[in-house]
């Protein structure tokens, strides 16, 4: 009779192959990365925005001022890479922007996976090509408005994947910090307030978190907009670049989704996060939670740049996850030794029954 038990666990099939899949995505993703590392285009102005500090940073473009943790940090990285390149050659890099643009988007990814990795251990392989896959997608080469790299795309990401993995395990305290601490990054993490809607707390406790989630994160907003000099608290576009010669972002975006390329965002992903059934509590809470992220991406963002929908990559790939292969934070199921088909033993079995 067939019968399922728990697949061995051990070290080496939890952690250690794993591992060596982060690492070598990353290295991936690294060897992609540096060919979008132009420093005399958006990618480079972005980057190099707080490099010259505050002042210079008051002239930097309103819709991108609130993202300053981002742009902070990738001054950082900048002043890292020029150290490290002054001290030795670094493979595949042939300017300094490249080591920038490299490491930025390969060491966000190693971080985001080995958080996946902790969490779901082998079945985090699943999430690590699910996400190369979406950010080869949002940085597809030749492909117009893709051939850019900001600071605050590979944060937002990790941000939204922490989010998944405290949400599903129930850890609310460790999500009332991270949120606040996000939307210092990008501001869309505010969005991910409305989990606490969904907690599984009783009523009173999740208004209680909603509130204080919502009171942080709006604290770190305003005091950012206060120290960038920039309009208090709404900083969003609704034309492109601010200028009234184009069109409204909605018509302009609900028109571009009748290309192939809209339809595949995030490699697919995102139009496979809504087709799947929401029979599952978490999925349905978490397509719930998106509306107001892909609303605010049509309404205030070029929906053609692809990379602006990476947070939502995590949401799917979890999705895709539980319906396929069933809940991840739960033992891996296999069949018995009695299930495995066993070619000599099926042959012996029909011989011993001709004979009888």
């Amino acid at each position: 009779m067939h019968s399922l038990k728990p697949m061995p666990g051990g070290f080496l099939l939890d952690y250690v192959i794993p591992m060596i899949i982060v690492v070598a995505v990353s290295v991936l993703l690294f060897g992609k990365a540096v060919l979008l590392a132009d420093p005399k285009s958006d990618t480079g102005n972005t980057f190099y925005s707080m490099t010259k500090g505050i002042d210079d940073y008051y002239e930097f473009k309103t819709a991108w001022k609130p993202r300053l943790f981002s742009n902070v940090l990738a001054s950082v990285t900048i002043r890292a890479s020029n150290w490290i390149l002054a001290k030795t050659a670094v493979p595949m890099v042939e300017q300094p922007f490249d080591l920038v643009i490299g490491s930025w988007v390969s060491g966000w990814f190693a971080l985001t996976s080995t958080f996946l990795l902790w969490t779901f251990k082998r079945r985090s392989v699943f999430y690590v090509f699910g996400l190369y896959a979406g950010i080869s997608y949002g940085y597809i080469t030749r492909l117009e408005w893709a051939e850019r790299v900001y600071p605050w795309d590979m944060p937002a990401l990790f941000f939204f994947t922490l989010f998944v993995i405290f949400f599903i395990q129930k850890k609310y305290w460790p999500l009332l910090f991270m949120i606040p601490l996000g939307t210092g990054f990008k501001e869309t993490a505010m969005i991910l307030c409305l989990g606490f809607l969904f907690a599984d707390l009783t009523w009173q406790k999740r208004l209680s978190f909603l509130a204080a989630a919502l009171g942080l994160s709006f604290l770190i907003k305003t005091g950012i907009d206060i120290y960038t000099h920039a309009p208090l608290f709404f900083t969003m576009e609704t034309r492109m670049g601010g200028n009234e010669a184009f069109g409204y972002y909605f018509w302009d975006n609900l028109k571009g989704f009748v290309s192939v390329f809209h339809c595949l965002i995030n490699a697919g992903t995102l139009l496979v996060f809504y087709l799947l059934p929401s029979g599952n509590r978490n999925i349905l809470y978490l397509k719930l939670i998106s509306i107001p992220f892909v609303l605010g991406i049509v309404s205030f963002a070029n929906a053609g740049e692809y990379r602006i929908w990476f947070e939502l990559l995590p949401f799917s790939l979890y999705a895709m996850d539980v319906v396929i292969y069933g809940d991840p934070l739960k033992s891996v199921q296999v069949p018995t030794s009695d299930a495995v088909f066993d070619p000599l033993r099926e042959e012996h079995g029909h011989g011993a029954a001709h004979g009888m």
